[in-house]
């Protein structure tokens, strides 16, 4: 009967399905969409707000996906950096602030990640735009040109600041 018992267990294990220690990441950018929203219930939205410097920062939301898989969990990533944007073709800023705003609302919570050499002025403005909305944490550097600006207005409204994206992770994404 012993035997029996550990048969089955060792048979009902093999066939079980394997449960993955990485969690699922889906990034969405300006432009796409996802096939079946519905697939993304229950995935916690994140809106990657701070430096893109139209492209030629680096690509800390790309790393941001890739911390965050390894983590587990479920993580819908709305990033507004796109590979190609061309700011002169017609309606495409408009799409483009739009796009930004209808996901900031959209997200369950906000990280602003502002790099040092940046300049990163629609960052400072949905700072200003969603200090107040509870669901948002920062990573600037300290050597940032308005550096003084941020950290007064996250001290006004309660946000999280950090000196930097990984000090972020580490206190939100216990």
């Amino acid at each position: 009967m012993k035997n029996l018992r550990i048969f089955l267990t060792v048979l009902l294990l093999s066939v079980m399905p394997v449960i993955s220690m990485y969690g699922q990441v889906i990034m969405q950018h300006p432009h796409e969409e996802i096939e079946n929203s519905v697939d993304t219930i229950g995935f916690k939205k994140v809106f990657l707000a701070g430096t893109i410097d139209m492209g030629n920062s680096v690509n800390w939301q790309k790393n941001l996906a890739t911390y965050l898989e390894s983590r587990g969990g479920k993580w819908l990533l709305f990033n507004p950096r796109q590979d190609s944007w061309n700011g002169e073709k017609k309606g495409e800023m408009d799409y483009q602030v739009n796009w930004e705003l209808s996901h900031l609302e959209q997200s369950d919570f906000i990280i602003m990640n502002i790099l040092e050499t940046s300049k990163s002025p629609i960052s400072l403005l949905e700072l200003g735009l969603f200090a107040r909305s509870g669901k948002m944490a920062v990573a600037c550097d300290t050597k940032f040109y308005r550096y003084n600006n941020v950290k007064i207005t996250c001290q006004k409204y309660g946000v999280h600041l950090y000196p930097n994206l990984e000090a972020l992770l580490r206190s939100e994404f216990k």
